[in-house]
């Protein structure tokens, strides 16, 4: 179901000649064009008491008028927004003209736009404005969803940035590559295969999967190289690139395991994400272990078994701080995966367990650098174990 929203201010429209596709008439209403292009199966008009609803009357007909507000304060703004939420437009493809838009509005009816995207599931369609000019013998409409686009590029940005989640991106690539005509695709080939290595990205990151993460990093960087060129639609994808690419950085010249997972950890604490930065941290420590005596960190028995058995009965065989932080950790991360029930718990515990992460992290920066392990007395219990 196609829905047609305009907005109508109170100004004396002159007569010109306006083309969008195939039509092109004389009209001072751009809205009678786009209704005989669009062909809505309903067509709201916002104004307010004022509007020029004579001309609506004359050259729409048929259409649902909402009147709202000047908007001049804090109190009528949000009646404009309650009264636009409420328009019915869950799931149909909305088109938008903003030609004859008053005051602040059309900048409104932007931002509700995106309000029907997300909460009403409504598709976007199109946002048009006839370019009025004394001067030209064919005024055009032109489409101006680009540029309500770029509140979704942001959005999906600001959720990669912020919790590493590039789904949104992903999706976003995959639409604009759709729209390019089959006989240019072969021109972005790599443009193609972005979306995927950033959905396995994003996938991998939420799973905590430590090593498929910091390999897909690598495979977007090499996809990205190989960018030809950048569509004008997708031209939003420079900085993601430049960000993502910085990010893969971070993990290029770190040689061990274990270090690499210790800044993982820490990324997943800068992202909020703090039940996986205390997995990875834990995951961490036993590497490290691992790691350090020459042992294969990959084998889930030694981790699991070996590793655990000699920390219940034979602590001492590690340095005593490198044991105070294995189990302090995994008491904050029983308690996490936990969901934090229990008849011990308060509202204050939530913020003293993410300062207690925080510092958990700067103890196994400074325990991990610079510890000792008995590597040869280690070595010989966990084979004697397995």
């Amino acid at each position: 179901m196609k829905i047609l929203i305009s907005v109508l201010g109170e100004g004396n429209y002159k007569e010109a000649t306006y083309k969008f596709k195939d039509i092109q008439e004389k009209t001072n209403y751009v809205l009678s064009i786009l209704k005989k292009a669009i062909n809505p199966d309903k067509i709201y008009i916002i104004g307010t008491n004022k509007s020029k609803w004579e001309l609506a009357d004359k050259e729409i007909g048929n259409y649902e008028k909402v009147v709202i507000p000047f908007g001049t304060n804090k109190e009528e703004f949000w009646q404009i927004f309650e009264t636009l939420a409420n328009l019915d437009v869950e799931d149909k493809e909305v088109y938008l003209d903003l030609t004859h838009g008053f005051r602040s509005i059309a900048f409104f009816v932007s931002i509700v736009m995106n309000f029907f995207e997300k909460v009403k599931s409504a598709k976007i369609k199109g946002a048009y404005y006839g370019i009025y000019d004394k001067e030209e013998e064919i005024n055009p409409i032109v489409d101006l969803l680009p540029i309500l686009e770029m509140n979704k590029w942001i959005e999906g940005y600001t959720v990669y940035k912020e919790y590493g989640d590039s789904r949104k991106l992903a999706s976003l690539i995959e639409t604009k590559y759709k729209e390019i005509p089959n006989e240019e695709k072969r021109n972005y080939q790599a443009l193609g295969k972005l979306p995927k290595v950033l959905d396995k990205s994003s996938k991998a990151f939420g799973f905590t999967a430590i090593d498929f993460y910091i390999k897909s990093l690598n495979d977007i960087t090499e996809v990205s190289k190989n960018l030809e060129s950048i569509p004008s639609n997708v031209k939003a994808i420079d900085f993601l690139i430049d960000d993502i690419e910085e990010a893969s950085q971070i993990f290029k010249n770190i040689q061990k395991e274990w270090q690499k997972q210790l800044e993982l950890s820490r990324i997943y604490f800068e992202k909020n994400r703090y039940s996986q930065s205390l997995t990875t941290l834990r995951e961490t420590l036993l590497t490290y272990i691992l790691e350090e005596i020459g042992e294969d960190y990959t084998n889930k028995d030694i981790r699991e078994e070996a590793l655990n058995k000699i920390l219940n009965e034979e602590p001492e065989a590690l340095p005593t701080d490198l044991v105070k932080l294995i189990d302090k950790v995994k008491d904050l991360r029983n308690k996490a995966n936990h969901g934090f029930i229990g008849k011990n718990s308060s509202d204050s515990e939530l913020k003293t367990s993410i300062d207690k992460l925080g510092k958990y992290l700067e103890e196994a920066e400074n325990i991990l650098k610079n510890l000792s392990l008995n590597k040869k007395d280690l070595k010989a219990r966990i084979q004697n174990i397995k």
